[in-house]
């Protein structure tokens, strides 16, 4: 057996790596667009792509290279499942960057194995690989730019990259990387860090990343401009996500674990143990590289979780993504390792794919509350459409251009409603937390105009007596229960008011 082919995840893969990690992808590709056609829209999703509607220079949330990307698919395929293919076709490329990048750091089967391991992630396989969220135009926009980079730090032989050709392409991606999400900076500021500590540090004498530096700024001013005519709600609200709250060492616990589940715990443990290996290697300037880009993401976002009470273990996946092309090397230098590496790909590509299909499944069918399961214990019960909203919000006169403007009671439920009549109605939400909605609220319902609140039942029986003072005159409540198969698994409510007198009484940025 040759060493080319010992250091191959899988016999049936071509002996070309290029050819070989183009197979992976298109296998992990097929399977995405599997879980995209059996799963419903999650919460972020439905609210994402209500907020996509409307075409703006960014969003209060999050910057909007992800929401205009979402708008003109939806031009495209509506709100059907179709609307996520360009997000699934854009991690297929982000893959290939990170196969082209490992290829060129350290050999191209390091490569396959790098992106054999990133697309069995779970994160990286459903979040930024399958849904409509920032994470996958961030990725993709980094991984470009740091391609760019590692062409003229890392030249091939007799190869002489453009240092002007490339700073301006990383300075171009780098930018668009921070118009799909704030947390790019981490990236950027783990390039300065790089610079700094290394023989790289005379590319600071030469003009050409400082005009890279000007393009980012040029790409991203979308989110300034819209921040300064928005008094920075956007960058006020994610600022104070991570407010303090003392030392909280349950929250750290959490922030960990969810991490390690999110990686899946077979990827994460060889991932987080390549990492602290290459603690003692950063001599050899392409580890340093990879591990500067990764470090001040997973250690603030992770470390943060101590004073802010709670995190999202999503935010430090962006610096896992840089880990993944070493831990490639260590596959393609320990194939005699014990477990096997080739049984461990076998295994996770494996699971991969049975969790995709049960989830898919469980989702498409409804099967854990039909088995008994509590419907708030059903983990894919958010990935549910209200889509029977349509038909009952239509015989109340909901159509497009005209009728009743929608009022939801808070931004998660608004999002779902949005999904399933945004196209026909005027949808809003009423209360302390509209996020993006504050900025989209329609004038006219001010002015006397018909209204519905579309609400879960529990959710009217917790703020009905706040929204007694917010309108003249509220209905009746009308009882609307909808699910999968058939089966009532949602219990909404739709009730008719009049003489809306304030939308948010207390504002989100204010609060």
């Amino acid at each position: 057996m040759t060493a080319a082919t010992s250091a191959k995840p899988f016999h049936l893969l071509p002996e070309e790596p290029a050819r070989a990690a183009l197979v992976v992808i298109a296998g992990f590709t097929v399977l995405r667009i599997a879980f995209a056609g059996l799963l419903g829209f999650g919460v972020d999703e439905s609210y994402t792509l209500g907020q996509a509607r409307r075409l703006a220079l960014s969003y209060f949330d999050h910057p909007p290279l992800h929401l205009w990307l979402a708008n003109l698919s939806m031009v495209v395929f509506g709100t059907t499942w179709a609307v996520r293919l360009p997000f699934i076709l854009l991690f297929a490329g982000t893959s290939y960057l990170l196969f082209a990048l490992t290829r060129r750091l350290f050999g191209g089967w390091e490569g396959v194995w790098a992106v054999l391991a990133l697309n069995a992630s779970l994160f990286f396989l459903a979040s930024p690989g399958t849904w409509i969220v920032p994470d996958g135009p961030l990725l993709f926009c980094l991984a470009g730019g740091v391609l760019a980079l590692a062409r003229l730090f890392f030249p091939a032989p007799g190869e002489n990259p453009s240092a002007w050709k490339c700073w301006l392409v990383a300075g171009l991606c780098f930018g668009l990387a921070g118009l799909s999400k704030y947390s790019a900076l981490f990236v950027v500021g783990g390039l300065a860090l790089f610079l700094l500590t290394s023989e790289h540090r005379r590319w600071l004498a030469h003009p050409a990343p400082y005009v890279g530096a000007l393009l980012a700024a040029l790409a991203i001013s979308p989110v300034i401009v819209w921040n300064l005519a928005n008094d920075w709600a956007s960058l006020r609200f994610q600022a104070g996500r991570g407010g303090g709250r003392g030392l909280t060492l349950a929250a750290f616990a959490q922030m960990l674990a969810g991490q390690f589940v999110w990686l899946a715990p077979w990827i994460a443990v060889p991932l987080a143990t390549i990492a602290a290996l290459n603690l003692r290697l950063l001599r050899d300037p392409r580890r340093l590289f990879l591990m500067a880009l990764a470090a001040p993401t997973i250690l603030y976002f992770t470390l943060q979780s101590l004073w802010s009470g709670w995190a999202l273990p999503h935010w430090p996946m962006p610096g896992w993504f840089f880990i993944f092309p070493l831990l490639g090397a260590w596959m393609v230098a320990n194939p005699a390792a014990s477990p096997s590496p080739r049984a461990w790909a076998g295994w996770s590509a494996g699971l991969a794919v049975i969790i995709v299909l049960v989830v898919g499944g469980l989702g498409a069918t409804g099967l854990l509350t039909r088995l008994g399961v509590p419907v708030r214990a059903d983990p894919t019960i958010d990935a549910f459409d209200w889509t029977a909203l349509r038909s009952t919000l239509a015989a109340k006169g909901v159509v497009r251009g005209a009728g009743p403007v929608v009022i939801g009671l808070t931004w998660n439920e608004g999002g779902k409603v949005d999904l399933a009549v945004g196209d026909r109605a005027d949808v809003m939400v009423i209360g302390p937390d509209p996020r993006g909605f504050a900025f989209r609220q329609v004038p006219r319902a001010y002015q006397g105009a018909d209204i519905l609140i579309v609400a879960l039942a529990g959710t009217w029986a917790r703020q009905q007596a706040t929204l007694q003072g917010q309108f003249a005159v509220i209905g009746e409540p009308e009882r609307l229960s909808i699910g999968r198969g058939g089966r009532a698994e949602l219990e909404l409510v739709v009730v008719p008011a009049r003489g809306l007198k304030s939308l948010a009484p207390v504002s989100v940025a204010a609060r």
